[in-house]
């Protein structure tokens, strides 16, 4: 029986991420850079109003004060999107955003000026001005949010909509991604139903595990195919495991039948239709029968354990780090929390638990070990935003130890993990 760390160095050793594809902004959230991505312009292109007002030269409005008005003949006008002017001698109005003339150096807002004429159209021609200027007041020199050269976002992260907002802004459309892995998910076992509208018979339970992996791939922007329920038949799942290597699946999810029973057929089957398996039981709680195992074609096969905590464990701990490599992700790190309450176990395993983390009174992260550890209990991980990892030394852990946290899902997801 392997350790923890035995078995997660045994997953991610030769794993490399797939080449790199080229996909369009709309395309790219979720997605893992291959490469950094610099700002090929000046981010705003131009100078521009941060006001609707006057821009002026501001050695005619340093003095100028509510009670000692500059007046201004007004020159011109400037809105959004029009093309820059290069002023005149005067005032010029310029709304938000509008290319300031090449002549001004400062913008004046409408709320310190006072029109004093206007023409026929309705424009400003003469005003005064009720408050002074500098150099750069009111405007967003061109390049002060980026400028060609500067890092937009490193390799190895994951787009997120404000990396959307940047890339867009600098013109970039055409983003270089490391494609996540696709993943098949067979379940296993005559008692499980899939249909929810379906009349349990006696011995009967609701296939949760499915729908559960499934979806957890989604929130991991990981395409996943849900590949059906073996009823304990070991042809139709050799079968199965055949149909899917003839696909593009990287990794295959299985959960159920990998414990010694009489009917826990996958091993054999893996062995059957050409798997090496590289381990099989972890010295974890919950989820100890978990299988990792490799086909000769380079796809990867995780037997997770029946029990939908222990596969929950099996997907987050195990399956997950290798997808994170094989998108060329950093390895993840822990947060640190102080257990709110002694904590003792019976046995040397890793225990991955069911856990929500808050701030104390002062101020610092702490974690409750949630009741209903069980690894069929599903109802506690409606109050859970992390896993708390107990060390396989932590026996007996005081209130007040720290202990390793991490989010529900790589990357977050939980909402409320501080």
């Amino acid at each position: 029986m392997r350790s923890y760390q035995q078995a997660l160095k045994i997953i991610l050793e030769g794993a490399a991420p797939a080449a790199a594809q080229i996909v369009s902004l709309d395309r790219a959230r979720g997605q893992v850079a291959a490469a950094a991505i610099d700002a090929r312009e000046d981010v705003p292109p131009f100078d521009n109003s941060a006001m609707d007002g006057f821009a002026v030269k501001s050695a005619l409005v340093e003095q100028a004060a509510a009670d000692r008005p500059v007046l201004l003949d007004v020159d011109g006008s400037t809105m959004a999107g029009d093309s820059p002017e290069a002023g005149g001698e005067g005032a010029w109005e310029i709304m938000t955003g509008a290319p300031v003339p090449a002549a001004y150096d400062a913008v004046i807002r409408i709320e310190d000026i006072k029109i004093l004429d206007q023409n026929r159209h309705g424009r400003p021609t003469r005003i005064s001005l009720h408050a002074a200027g500098f150099p750069g007041k009111n405007i967003r020199a061109a390049g002060t949010d980026f400028r060609p050269g500067d890092r937009v976002i490193e390799a190895g992260t994951v787009i997120a909509p404000h990396h959307i907002m940047a890339l867009a802004a600098v013109g970039q459309d055409r983003i270089s991604v490391t494609p996540p892995p696709a993943v098949a998910v067979i379940s296993t076992g005559k008692e499980l139903v899939d249909e929810m509208d379906r009349t349990l018979a006696p011995g009967q339970i609701r296939n949760c595990n499915a729908p559960y992996l499934m979806e957890s791939l989604k929130t991991l922007g990981v395409p996943a195919r849900n590949e059906g329920t073996i009823f304990d038949e070991p042809e139709k799942f050799e079968q199965k495991i055949r149909q899917i290597l003839s696909t593009e699946a990287r990794i295959i999810l299985s959960s159920g039948a990998v414990s010694m029973g009489r009917h826990d057929f996958v091993p054999d089957g893996l062995r059957k239709t050409g798997a090496e398996i590289l381990f099989h039981k972890a010295a974890i709680r919950p989820g100890k029968p978990i299988l990792f195992a490799r086909f000769p074609n380079g796809a990867y096969y995780f037997g997770l354990p029946g029990n939908p905590i222990a596969a929950a464990v099996g997907l987050r701990f195990f399956a997950c780090p290798l997808m994170g490599k094989l998108q060329g992700l950093a390895p993840e790190q822990p947060l640190s929390a102080r257990l709110s309450a002694d904590f003792a176990k019976e046995s040397p395993f890793r225990f991955f638990l069911k856990a929500r983390s808050y701030q104390d009174r002062d101020g610092r992260r702490a974690v409750d070990i949630l009741p209903g550890q069980e690894s069929f209990k599903i109802k506690p991980m409606l109050a859970q935003n992390c896993w708390a990892v107990i060390p396989e030394d932590g026996m007996a852990m005081a209130a007040g130890s720290p202990v390793d946290i991490y989010p529900l899902y790589p990357g977050g997801g939980a909402g409320e993990l501080l």
